[in-house]
C-alpha cells in the first residue's frame, strides 16, 4: 500500500470514529470507554495502596450509588496519593478521590457530599459527554496532523495535549449545578445529611483566601462561586428540618478512614 493510500485509509477510519462519537453512547459503550480511560489513569496516578481505606470508600460509594444509579454500573473507587484537593469521575463508574480532599473534609456529611457530586456527574452522564468531547477534539487534531503533516515534533504534541486539556478541564456551570442538586437528593435517600455539601464548599472558599495555590486543582475543574453555595442551600430548603436533622452527619467509620489516610502520608 502506498503512503497516500495508507493516509487515506487512516482518514476514513478516523472519520468513522468521529461519526460514532457524535452519536449517543450506550451504557455498555460508556463502560468500555471508562474502563480504558481508567486503566490509563491507574498506570499514571500515584494510588494509595491502603486496601482497608479503599474498601471503606467503596462501602460509602455503594451506599450512595445503590440509590443513585438506575443503570447499576460496576463502580470502582480510587484514592490518589496527592495532597491537592481534588476529585473526578470517569464514565462507567470510576471515581478518583485525592488524599488532600479526604484530609480537608470536616465530617462524613461533607465528604459524602463530594462523593455524591462525583457520582452525579456519572449518572447524569456529564463525564461521558466530557470524555466524548475530548475524544472528538483528539480525532480532529489527528486528522489535521495527517493532512498537513505538521504535528510530528515532541513540542507540537505537548502543545496539542495541553490545549486539549485546557478546552475540556471543566464541567459547565449547569453541569455543576445539576450535580449539586442530584447529590443532595442522593444523600437524603442514603440517610446522610446533605448540608455538608454547601458546608464543604464554604470551607474551601474560605481556605482559598489564605492559601489559593493549595486549591488550584479543585477550582480548576470545579467552578465555585458564592452563588453556587446559595443555590445548593436553596435546594436544601425543599426538605424540612425534621427530615434533615434525622440524617447522619458523622460516624466513627469516617473518622477512622480519615485518620488512616492521614497516617499513610506521615508514614512516608
Amino acid at each position: 500500500m502506498t503512503a497516500s493510500a495508507r493516509m487515506w485509509t487512516r482518514m476514513v477510519a478516523l472519520g468513522a470514529a468521529f461519526v460514532t462519537l457524535a452519536c449517543d453512547v450506550s451504557i455498555a459503550e460508556e463502560d468500555e470507554l471508562g474502563d480504558r480511560y481508567a486503566a490509563a489513569l491507574e498506570a499514571q496516578l500515584p494510588l494509595l495502596s491502603d486496601s482497608a481505606s479503599t474498601a471503606w470508600l467503596a462501602l460509602l460509594g455503594h451506599r450512595i450509588t445503590r440509590v443513585a444509579d438506575d443503570a447499576r454500573r460496576d463502580w470502582h473507587w480510587y484514592l490518589v496519593d496527592d495532597s491537592t484537593v481534588n476529585a473526578f469521575a470517569v464514565p462507567g463508574g470510576h471515581v478518583f478521590i485525592h488524599r488532600g480532599l479526604v484530609e480537608r473534609a470536616g465530617s462524613l456529611s461533607e465528604f459524602a457530599g463530594v462523593v455524591g457530586h462525583e457520582v452525579a456527574h456519572v449518572t447524569l452522564r456529564h463525564s461521558v459527554d466530557q470524555l466524548r468531547s475530548r475524544t472528538k477534539a483528539n480525532v480532529i487534531v489527528t486528522v489535521f496532523c495527517a493532512v498537513v503533516n505538521a504535528c510530528g515534533s515532541p513540542v507540537a504534541q505537548v502543545a496539542l495535549d495541553v490545549g486539549g486539556k485546557a478546552l475540556f478541564a471543566k464541567y459547565s456551570r449547569d453541569d455543576e449545578s445539576q450535580a449539586d442538586s442530584a447529590a443532595v437528593g442522593y444523600l437524603v435517600e442514603a440517610g446522610i445529611d446533605p448540608r455538608g455539601i454547601p458546608s464543604f464548599f464554604a470551607r474551601l472558599e474560605a481556605e482559598r483566601s489564605t492559601n489559593p495555590t493549595a486549591l488550584d486543582a479543585w477550582f480548576g475543574s470545579h467552578p465555585l462561586e458564592t452563588s453556587r453555595i446559595t443555590r445548593t442551600r436553596a435546594v436544601l430548603g425543599n426538605f424540612n428540618d425534621a427530615t434533615l436533622d434525622g440524617l447522619t452527619v458523622e460516624d466513627p467509620g469516617f473518622s477512622a478512614f480519615q485518620s488512616a489516610v492521614k497516617a499513610s502520608n506521615r508514614a512516608r
